[in-house]
């Protein structure tokens, strides 16, 4: 999995995943987003794009929730958004939709960041 900086407004941050979401590559104890972005990242609005995620494992899975939890806490927000059918129907027979932020593009995501933050 590849985390990259698609762009930053001061209010949201866009990341987009490219390749398999999956901790494989990383230590369990390492955090991706935390690593490239910091430990502050939590604490913002942030979408992350999956257009061009191809695959979502088990790790990958656990990775998205330990992520949701820790923007919950830190008072931001994380938004998936634009996934393929295959990663999204994967989340909703894990009925993850009802658990992490999902949009089905960029604009919605951003939209419900900012919606997320106001009712916390």
């Amino acid at each position: 999995m590849d985390l990259k900086l698609a762009w930053q407004d001061g209010t949201v941050t866009s990341v987009s995943a490219t390749g398999s979401v999956t901790q494989d590559a990383f230590a369990p104890e390492e955090e991706p987003l935390e690593r490239q972005f910091g430990p502050d990242i939590y604490a913002t609005r942030v979408v992350l794009g999956l257009a061009k995620a191809n695959y979502l494992d088990s790790r990958g899975v656990g990775w998205l929730l330990k992520c949701h939890k820790r923007f919950r806490e830190a008072g931001g927000a994380l938004v998936l958004h634009s996934m393929s059918p295959e990663v999204k129907q994967v989340l909703r027979v894990l009925r993850l939709d009802q658990v992490l932020e999902l949009a089905d593009d960029e604009q919605a995501a951003c939209a419900r960041a900012a919606a997320a933050v106001a009712h916390e």
